[in-house]
């Protein structure tokens, strides 16, 4: 596929880029005979420094001294015109029209200018729980699960609804010792009161709540089986447990999620990362809810970038009203920032990125055009900074651009083979 588009690419500059031709063949170059004002320009037939070299159109790897016959498909040989130069290739590409338009080609030019680039951001996030609103649930002691009232995730739960029950051993006896320590109270008096204190602080730590011991006390008899309540509102995630399981406190039986509030986890990548700072505002929206819109800020930027994306993560709290929004999915975020003014820019369609270098192509003031080398900084709406590489007032080329560039590379390549060969044949 890559000889394919070298071909295509040689054969449309041997037609409409090159006033050269073959004297014996008596052909001409084809833009002079579209246009006069074409063989005003300047061309490699002119420039002393010129050298020439017959190339197959189908083949561009063959390149003769003389002219002949490809030895692949048999076509005539090209007579090709380059410069014996080390810099990036001039182009010529026809005459220019008035409103931009080079003929044959529609290139389209811009010029380069100042301007104000607003910092805005569009990217996308995640959906995660508030983890300063998750709770995760462990028992207090080993025992055996009975009662449980979630069955599965994503069940609601209400703060001070049942979770399980719990019979312990290990609770049983502590029940045990509370009211051992109140019939010594009733005996021994004020003497017995820490003894008592200390009974109740020790079920407390193994999670049997105040009423509960109170209910202990009242009848005077331990309960069995130790009912666990829910510490707050939330959906039930991560259950792992079913009725009748054995589970020790290393066990986390499941996690209560408050999602009344949320964060969006978005991704920033490394062209924007230079402005990112706490509180810029930023504009949440999700394609499951379109008419719906919520409003955060920045809220923390985390330390470590992505492996592989080389994304760096902020947060955004918001509040999740009506619950709409669910854990996992995928939102759209606008983050926006102050302006940053006088910054050369151009269209960021005009910018050449085969991820190694970023090119453009520069217009001389001769009417050809140069491949150059650019360094890119911040984009905003269709539109990039130049950092170095342009100047103000360049004009550069917008549209048919990628055509030039790959003459430009065709021209390259060609003399780097001529270069070979001539180190070849002077050793």
């Amino acid at each position: 596929m890559k000889h394919l588009v070298s071909i295509l690419f040689l054969f449309l500059s041997t037609t409409f880029f090159l006033n050269n031709a073959d004297a014996e063949d008596g052909s001409t170059h084809s833009a002079a005979s579209h246009s006069d004002s074409a063989s005003s320009l300047p061309t490699l037939d002119d420039d002393p420094t010129a050298l020439f070299k017959y190339v197959c159109p189908m083949h561009p790897q063959i390149v003769r001294d003389h002219e002949g016959s490809c030895p692949i498909c048999g076509m005539d040989l090209v007579k090709q015109a380059f410069e014996q130069t080390q810099s990036a290739p001039k182009i010529s590409a026809g005459a220019s029209s008035d409103d931009g338009v080079k003929q044959g080609f529609a290139i389209r030019t811009n010029e380069v200018k100042e301007t104000t680039l607003w910092k805005y951001i569009p990217t996308f996030g995640k959906v995660v729980a508030d983890e300063t609103k998750v709770v995760h649930i462990h028992p207090r002691a080993s025992g055996w699960i009975s009662d449980l009232s979630v069955r599965s995730n994503g069940e609601s739960v209400k703060k001070g609804s049942l979770l399980y029950r719990l019979y312990s051993p290990e609770i049983v006896s502590a029940q045990q010792d509370l009211l051992l320590a109140r019939q010594n109270q009733k005996r021994m008096g004020k003497a017995a009161n820490s003894l008592l204190a200390s009974a109740k602080i020790r079920l407390k730590l193994l999670g049997v709540r105040n009423d509960v011991i109170k209910i202990i006390l009242r009848k005077n008899k331990t309960i069995n089986e130790i009912p666990i309540y829910a510490p707050q509102d939330g959906i039930a995630t991560n259950l792992v447990v079913q009725d009748g399981m054995f589970v020790q406190p290393k066990t986390r039986l499941m996690s209560v999620s408050d999602l009344t509030s949320v964060w969006v986890e978005a991704e920033i990548l490394p062209l924007q990362q230079a402005w990112i700072k706490s509180r810029l505002t930023a504009n949440i929206t999700s394609d499951a809810f379109p008419e719906k819109r919520w409003e955060s800020d920045i809220e923390y930027i985390y330390p470590v970038a992505d492996a592989k994306t080389q994304a760096l993560k902020v947060r955004l709290p918001v509040i999740n009203t009506g619950l709409f929004l669910k854990p996992n999915m995928f939102m759209n975020v606008e983050i926006y920032g102050g302006p940053k003014h006088d910054v050369l820019a151009i269209p960021l369609g005009a910018v050449i990125d085969d991820g190694l270098t970023k090119r453009v192509v520069l217009q001389l003031d001769d009417g050809r055009f140069e491949v150059v080398k650019v360094q890119t900084g911040m984009e905003s709406l269709g539109v990039v900074e130049i950092v170095s590489g342009l100047k103000k007032g360049d004009k550069i080329v917008t549209s048919g651009q990628f055509l030039i560039d790959s003459e430009s590379q065709i021209q390259t390549n060609l003399r780097r083979l001529i270069s070979s060969d001539n180190t070849s044949s002077s050793k």
